[in-house]
């Protein structure tokens, strides 16, 4: 047990080969067991043949690779460039810029790196775990029309195909309502209630689904997910600091499921790994170049059969890019690039004098603006008051006097709204001196501003007598800003413009896969966790056991969907 009453995780215990997949509902039997940690010393991955699987980036995507094909007995080895980390190696506070951010060559070795780009600013997870140590643990499951939307291909009925992964997501993550609120919480939530009602939004505000363990608040307790085959688990305390990291260990990061279970099926994480290049082998199978991250100098080429990219809507397009720019990867589609979307996103803040959030989950409830716009409210928690500098009032009509963000309290006093629009639009990324740039490409420009989502904080700032925040960043830079990107290697039976198949195989280059945000080709108006690793287990449910041909389908036309998890 760590000093914060939050327990050390466990490495996993090995599981026989042979036994049943986990859904949420395991029934192995044994306790998880410290186990001896993988090292980056090893040069090649040991024998080189189709049961031999590199899994490059551990967030949603990854994950399920890691698990799902370890059940099935491929050997499976995930490169991650971040760290590993405990729950109470998160950051308490926003004050620690160095276990919040990452920049390693400036000692930052946090959760959160952000790129920036002339059109773009993105922040993407990084670590064992990716994108989920920093989530805010909401499960947004879109409706049908989302599948609609052009960048799907109308060849696959997408909702029906996904409805079973979406189940089978929800139960591995632990999807369930907030947890009850607490008394001085229904007070933020009334007044976005009494502003959805001045603003005429017939549905009003709705609770989220989250994947938070609620249970009793601080205590440790066996792992209440799969019949005690996770690990150790703490109930929420409603700190509301999830995208700091969550060091009491209620929030289920992909470390507390999926990846823990896919090292007890004898998956090996090699963390502080950054994959560099890849190139296919004349005889079959892959070379991946990688370096020790922040060390350049170590390189190592690492062999298998198969290779499955799951680094992330950026890492992912990027390496490909740069593979092809090498001449490693001469048949990959005109497509690469195309549908990179931004999730249409803005970020806006209410701040009032006396005003207090109260304690909660990061995000709990949330309402539709209209247009597709979804807005979430936000607490901060405690120690976020470095953000307060960041914000700046919002203009436009119905502006009272401004009240200037406090600076004391700034997480009490403020509650931030993240809105997301359906709406298509999209941009087209491209490899230029060495680096991931963009361009715009389909629809409207990447919005630096949403009016639906500014009605709703001015609305909010009235019922609390404060006042409503933009961010200067986005206000005075004009630059699209988003925590979710997603797209750039659409998935479709023409070659032409889709980057890899419906089962995410890469089209020209057997034997490379692709399983994260970077196969979503249009904006989902919602948070994408759900939907990336439903895709990813809908995939990763068709790949035949090792050694053996299963039912996979053929490349190419006509799509055929794949047989159901049982």
């Amino acid at each position: 047990m760590t000093s914060g009453g939050s327990p050390r995780h466990p490495r996993a215990q090995a599981v026989p080969a042979g036994a049943p997949p986990l859904r949420g509902d395991a029934s192995l039997s044994g306790a998880p067991a410290r186990a001896r940690p993988h090292t980056c010393a090893s040069t090649t991955l040991p024998g080189v043949t189709d049961k031999s699987v590199i899994v490059i980036g551990s967030g949603f995507g990854g994950s399920v690779a890691a698990l799902r094909l370890a059940e099935k007995g491929y050997r499976v080895t995930v490169l991650e460039a971040g760290r590993r980390f405990h729950d109470t190696d998160f950051a308490a506070s926003s004050w620690q810029v160095h276990r919040l951010l990452w920049a390693p060559w400036l000692g930052l070795t946090g959760i959160v790196r952000l790129r920036l780009r002339r059109r773009l600013l993105a922040l993407t997870g990084i670590g064992v775990g990716g994108g989920s140590l920093a989530y805010a643990g909401v499960h947004h499951r879109p409706g049908a029309a989302a599948f609609r939307a052009p960048g799907w291909d109308p060849a696959v009925d997408w909702a029906a195909e996904l409805a079973p992964h979406y189940a089978t997501a929800e139960r591995m993550l632990g999807t369930s309502g907030p947890p009850p609120p607490d008394p001085a919480t229904v007070d933020a939530e009334a007044a976005l209630h009494r502003a959805a009602e001045t603003l005429g939004l017939p549905a009003g505000p709705h609770a989220v689904r989250t994947g938070i363990h609620v249970g009793t608040p601080g205590v440790p307790e066996p792992d209440p997910y799969f019949s005690g085959q996770g690990p150790p688990r703490t109930g929420c305390t409603q700190c509301a600091r999830c995208v700091l990291g969550c060091r009491v260990g209620a929030k289920n990061t992909l470390v507390k499921n999926y990846l823990y279970l896919a090292e007890k099926r004898g998956a090996r994480i090699r963390p502080l790994t950054t994959a560099t290049g890849l190139r296919p082998r004349p005889g079959g199978g892959w070379d991946v170049h990688t370096t020790r991250t922040g060390l350049p100098i170590r390189r190592t080429v690492l062999r298998a059969g198969q290779v499955v990219l799951a680094a992330g809507a950026w890492g992912t397009a990027e390496l490909l890019h740069r593979a092809r720019a090498a001449g490693a990867l001469p048949r990959l589609s005109p497509a690469l690039g195309t549908r990179t979307c931004t999730n249409r996103e803005v970020l806006l803040a209410v701040s009032a004098p006396g005003f207090d959030t109260g304690p909660g989950v990061a995000i709990r409830a949330a309402v539709h603006a209209g247009d597709g716009t979804l807005v979430q409210l936000a607490r901060l928690g405690r120690g976020s008051n470095p953000l307060a500098a960041a914000l700046t009032p919002l203009p436009g009509p119905r502006r009272a006097r401004a009240h200037r963000p406090p600076l004391r309290h700034f997480g009490r006093r403020t509650a931030l709204l993240l809105a997301m629009e359906g709406r298509s639009s999209s941009l087209t990324s491209r490899h230029r001196h060495g680096r991931l740039t963009f361009r715009h490409a389909d629809g409207p420009a990447e919005p630096v501003r949403l009016p639906a989502a500014e009605e709703v904080a001015r609305g909010y700032a009235e019922q609390l007598g404060g006042t409503a925040h933009t961010w200067w960043p986005q206000r005075l830079l004009r630059l699209p800003c988003t925590a979710h990107l997603l797209g750039g290697c659409p998935l479709g039976t023409d070659p032409r413009t889709s980057v890899a198949d419906p089962w995410h195989r890469v089209h020209g280059h057997p034997g490379l896969h692709l399983a994260d945000a970077s196969v979503v080709p249009a904006n989902l108006g919602g948070n994408p966790a759900l939907t990336v690793t439903a895709l990813a287990e809908r995939a990763f449910a068709a790949w035949p056991p090792a050694g053996a041909p299963g039912d996979h389908p053929p490349p190419g036309p006509p799509h055929r969907p794949a047989r159901s998890p049982e």
